[in-house]
């Protein structure tokens, strides 16, 4: 029997969304006035975009892991991630044109366009949280499957299953630490949306308070897409954690504790973990 493969579209990931993130990253690369403001979105864009494509090369033996395996990658929340993630894209491209239709000497530049203004910084770093997000999100979820994949080898040498151990011991890791940054900056959030809420200087005019008001919305959503975040990191988190490899003679065994994941098993991939998901 020919093996099964998760694709992106059986994760309910949309073609829409992934078209929305490569365009954008494309557009950021091909403006030379933007790179140095956001050039750290067309890094995470690209960071998305490859785990995504790894998919493609695992390999998984029956039906029956094959939903076990689908699930687990739903749980995560990655299809949600990615189709908000790829109509914020969207969104933000259909600003840079416009931004960059009719750009001269004389008129705002784009530089300033993405810096001036309350509300225009708030959103925009909304925009950011929500693509460095969706990145780690993505990031982890598959990088853990493939690693489960790569202990599961049969054909996998005793010296590469040590290796993939590390790894997974490494991810686990990884993932504890990201979330604690992710209830930093969550708390950097709130604290932003309580100084807006009280501002030390009561006398402003319309415009000024309804531009408060607006950022003070945009902190909110930033709360809110660190902390799906971090529920979603730890989703990742307790499948590794419930992951045990005893060696068996030659053999290894992988089983996962709980009703839920009881009797998982993945085939083979021979895909490469990569996380460079540290920068905070």
């Amino acid at each position: 029997m020919d093996p099964f493969s998760i694709t992106v579209g059986a994760l309910g990931i949309t073609q829409f969304a992934l078209s929305s993130i490569g365009n954008l990253r494309d557009l950021i690369n091909g403006l030379d006035e933007a790179k140095d403001v956001i050039q750290d979105v067309a890094s995470d864009l690209e960071a998305i975009q490859l785990p995504l494509s790894a998919l493609k090369s695992l390999q998984i033996s029956d039906d029956k892991t094959y939903v076990a395996a689908k699930e687990d990658l739903e749980n995560t929340g990655v299809a949600e991630a990615v189709n908000k993630c790829g109509q914020a894209c969207a969104d933000f491209s259909k600003k840079l044109e416009q931004w960059t239709k009719h750009s001269t000497t004389t008129k705002l530049s784009l530089r300033d366009r993405l810096s001036v203004g309350l509300w225009n910084k708030e959103k925009i770093r909304t925009f950011r949280t929500q693509v460095h997000s969706c990145q780690a999100i993505v990031q982890f979820a598959i990088d853990s499957t493939q690693l489960i994949v790569l202990v599961r080898s049969e054909n996998a040498s005793k010296t590469a299953r040590h290796k993939t151990e590390k790894q997974l011991r490494y991810l686990e890791h990884a993932i504890q630490e990201h979330i604690k940054v992710t209830k930093r900056k969550q708390d950097e959030a709130l604290q932003r949306k309580n100084a807006l809420e009280n501002p030390e200087d009561e006398d402003e005019d319309d415009d000024s308070g309804a531009q408060r008001a607006l950022a003070i919305q945009e902190t909110s959503k930033q709360a809110r897409l660190l902390e799906d975040n971090q529920t979603a990191s730890g989703i990742v988190s307790q499948i590794l954690s419930r992951l045990s490899i005893p060696e068996v003679s030659n053999t290894y065994e992988v089983t996962f504790s709980g009703s839920h994941n009881s009797g998982m098993q993945i085939g083979h991939s021979t895909g490469t973990i990569n996380w460079n998901g540290g920068r905070t």
